[in-house]
């Protein structure tokens, strides 16, 4: 019998959505039976038609906590999973596990198994420490209702272990992947990259060393620390050049930063980018300042992609990156450290392409989707059993 897997997904964009769409369609094509319970969003409905998958729940999800509106989101989200069973649930993020659970456990209590994958820190030190008492205190309730927990960094494995109270066994390490094929069409053209960069208004003869980031513009990203170190970086090396790909909800105030930093002459913002990835084969060095981080997609594409790439010492991060051999990791929010790294490479260009290299052979042996998507299934494979012998022992 093909397993029925209900996948709950909270608003998503960028590299999560980048990591659903890989993954849905991974277990449509291993045979699942894949319904997709998820706002109704333009992005979100794309990436679904290019999975193949088409069972559909309209479920207003949200990102933060409504007390107004999410009870009843639980209520009617309880009502449909009383009238249609599956095999597994498997919510994205923390506050589609919130609604999962919370209508699992409403009225009459079904005991569906749930899995729950988190992609970002629980306890982050940036939430109010009264959110964060109240958000350990629902994550250690909810848990007991939880079959299966998948961490994408080993950091946020260890806040399941250790401040949620989860046990070892029932948490898996299941890092996001990418798929190589489709990484593999987007090739270092020279003459591309040329054009490209000219476009920028840094044609071949300037011999600028430009370095580049995609992200989301929030707080956590941490886009203003690296505007900081551009502008010291390029007092010390003004052949240092930037690219800034995204948009946010900091965009108005990060690129006001900018001006009065005095970067206008070193840096563009391009706004958001459909496949950011796109444009790295025309960058020489890939930079993430996140002050937080679980498994960043876009450091796997950039090191897939042949950059070196420099990030801080958070989330998946340190597992990621070698220090020395494919990129340099800092110290979280070290203006300094970050400063310093930049105009390493700008001034030793060859030994920055020799860790490019490195990175793209790194990435190849260690970032394929299939082991993600394989890992997935056998957490699956677990919990159905762990399920049966679960009914079975009560048909006894």
């Amino acid at each position: 019998m093909i397993p029925q897997i209900l996948q709950v997904i909270r608003p998503a964009a960028g590299g999560m959505l980048t990591h659903l769409g890989i993954l849905l369609a991974g277990l449509y094509k291993a045979g699942y039976d894949i319904t997709v319970a998820c706002p109704v969003e333009e992005k979100m409905m794309q990436c679904l038609r290019d999975t193949g998958v088409s069972k559909l729940l309209p479920l207003d999800v949200g990102d933060d906590v409504r007390p107004w509106l999410d009870p009843m989101v639980v209520w009617r989200f309880s009502r449909f999973l009383h009238r249609h069973p599956f095999a597994i649930i498997h919510a994205h993020g923390a506050k589609a596990g919130l609604i999962t659970r919370l209508a699992l456990d409403y009225g009459s209590k079904l005991s569906y198994p749930v899995v729950v994958s988190y992609h970002n820190e629980i306890l982050p030190i940036s939430r109010h420490p009264q959110k964060r008492r109240w958000r350990r205190l629902m994550e250690k309730h909810l848990a007991k209702d939880t079959s299966h927990f998948i961490a994408v960094s080993p950091s946020i494995k260890n806040e399941l272990i250790q401040y949620i109270g989860c046990l070892e066994e029932r948490v898996s390490f299941i890092p996001n992947g990418i798929c190589l094929a489709e990484l593999d069409e987007i090739g270092r053209d020279d003459k591309a990259r040329e054009n490209q960069r000219s476009m920028w208004g840094w044609p071949k003869d300037t011999n600028v060393f430009v370095v580049g980031t995609a992200c989301r513009f929030t707080w956590e990203k941490g886009i203003d620390l690296l505007l900081l170190a551009a502008s010291q970086a390029v007092q010390a090396e003004p052949s240092l050049r930037f690219i800034i790909i995204g948009d946010g909800p900091l965009a108005g105030e990060l690129k006001e930063s900018a001006k009065t930093l005095g970067l206008d002459d070193y840096l563009h913002f391009l706004g958001f980018c459909d496949n950011a990835r796109n444009l790295f084969p025309a960058l020489d060095a890939f930079v993430l300042s996140s002050r937080t981080e679980g498994w960043p997609l876009s450091i796997m594409e950039a090191m897939l992609l042949g950059l070196p790439v420099i990030a801080p010492k958070v989330g998946g991060v340190p597992q990621m990156i070698r220090p020395g051999k494919t990129g340099i990791l800092i110290e979280p929010e070290d203006v300094n450290g970050l400063t310093e790294a930049l105009v390493y490479w700008a001034r030793n260009r060859h030994r920055a392409s020799q860790l490019g290299e490195a990175a793209r052979v790194y990435a190849r042996e260690n970032f394929d989707a299939e082991d993600m998507i394989s890992k997935v299934e056998t957490v699956y494979q677990e919990v159905l059993l762990g399920s049966q012998l679960q009914d079975g022992g009560r048909g006894d």
